[in-house]
């Protein structure tokens, strides 16, 4: 059954629009898996892009920022992640970005009925609100997926020392996964309940 896909809400995020030709030159030349993702949390070979200074300056007021990508096959929404800072998200050929808000979180569950679907086409840049629930794009037509990722510096690295709170996976990133998920397997708080989106 096709999913329905909509736009990016204002609420969840924006479309940034500009000249980012050298980022996407570099991203359509990063390796695909023949399965799963493949992700990467800084690229420096983009940090001399000029795409990379301007998001930083208009994103991140000039904060240290990291830019990486996540190329690959997923169909599945698995697990939802937030970040205290903005996303900015380069999509190189198209793909859907499952997604939901803060609010719809209730009593440290969020149903996956409250996820929206939001069809980002080749060359779309948008950034995510602080908080935005996400994760890894999803596959358009079975066809992998290319998409840059910039985010405040830091994020996604792995923790020095278990936190107190089960949410917080790595730096600046806290998750909730879906009991089939392979980071339900390895012990990340299971948050979602309800089916597990698959996208067609």
């Amino acid at each position: 059954m096709p999913i329905k896909t909509i736009s990016l809400p204002a609420e969840y995020g924006y479309y940034l629009e500009g000249d980012f030709s050298d980022i996407f030159r570099y991203l359509s030349t990063t390796p695909i898996p023949e399965e799963g993702n493949l992700y990467v949390r800084d690229s420096e070979d983009m940090h001399a892009f000029s795409g990379f200074a301007r998001i930083r300056e208009e994103v991140f007021g000039l904060g240290e920022m990291e830019s990486g990508y996540v190329n690959g096959n997923n169909k599945k929404l698995n697990c939802l992640e937030a970040h205290s800072c903005p996303e900015v998200d380069l999509a190189v050929n198209d793909q859907i970005l499952l997604l939901a808000l803060p609010r719809d979180i209730q009593d440290g569950k969020i149903d996956s009925k409250k996820v929206i679907a939001v069809h980002l086409k080749a060359g779309d840049v948008v950034v995510l609100r602080p908080y935005v629930l996400h994760f890894s794009p999803c596959m358009v037509d079975n066809k992998p997926f290319r998409c840059g990722i910039f985010l405040s510096a830091g994020t996604n690295r792995d923790l020095a020392s278990k936190p107190s709170n089960p949410l917080l996976w790595k730096e600046n990133k806290w998750l909730y996964a879906h009991p089939e998920s392979n980071q339900a397997k390895l012990g990340a708080y299971i948050g979602i309940t309800g089916e597990n989106i698959l996208v067609p």
